[in-house]
């Protein structure tokens, strides 16, 4: 089930005029939680926790831990774990272990020299601009990009966005309004932005089975772009 690589290898719209009416003093962690299902049947969850750092650093944390079973035996696992660091709105280092299945993956990303200087199981890759974003999607400036980096393998992937317009989805205090994005070429996989910007969905395929998101647990403030504090959105339970 290579294509569950989308997971973390899945500017118009991007820059929200937040004003600091929509701030807060509170600087705890943020949480975006998904329960993961593979044909409507869940199979894990896929987190992703937020930390304001010192000098106005954004600290990123990803866990994901997936399993498929039959009866009682795990046919497929997917675990992965990354932690990044943002500063002025630009990836100062990403270090993130995979194992796909049995195939391991450690990838690091390193900001040297105003180029992302990137590893995968400790052999360089391309370097990539310092601009380029990784495959993590919370971003809401992921859907005006065509080139990421999978942050699994650190690959340069060639990607393509479609707005496909607005819809409904499920959320923790019930139907959040999004638009929708279609994203093609070296990954296939749709996302979901609510009005803030914040990730709300996420949809892909794998292997002919439908691997889908839903939203179980936001809370804190949320970013929708690495660059802190300007571009900080509350999420609905905190705007209560």
């Amino acid at each position: 089930m290579r294509s569950f690589r989308a997971l973390a290898g899945v500017t118009g719209f991007l820059v929200f005029a937040l004003t600091s009416a929509s701030l807060s003093a509170d600087t705890g962690p943020g949480l975006l939680k998904f329960e993961v299902a593979l044909d409507d049947k869940p199979i894990g969850e896929h987190s992703l926790t937020f930390n304001r750092a010192p000098e106005g650093a954004l600290e990123i944390g990803i866990a994901i831990d997936l399993a498929v079973k039959f009866g009682p035996f795990t046919v497929f696992d997917y675990t992965h774990r990354n932690a990044s660091l943002w500063q002025d709105g630009v990836l100062q280092r990403m270090r993130s272990q995979t194992d796909d299945n049995g195939d391991r993956h450690d990838m690091t990303i390193d900001l040297a020299l105003d180029q992302l200087q990137i590893t995968n199981n400790g052999v360089a890759a391309p370097n990539a601009p310092r601009t380029m974003l990784p495959t993590t999607y919370w971003m809401a400036s992921t859907v005006a990009q065509d080139r990421l980096i999978n942050s699994q393998t650190g690959e340069i992937l060639e990607v393509a966005i479609e707005d496909l317009g607005r819809e409904t989805v499920p959320g923790p205090e019930g139907p959040i309004e999004a638009t929708r994005y279609r994203m093609t070429g070296d990954l296939e996989i749709e996302l979901w932005y609510d009005d803030a910007g914040i990730l709300v969905g996420l949809a892909f395929k794998a292997r002919g089975s439908d691997v889908t998101y839903r939203l179980i647990e936001r809370n804190g403030l949320l970013p929708v772009a690495a660059a802190m504090p300007n571009l900080t959105a509350r999420n609905q339970t905190a705007q209560r």
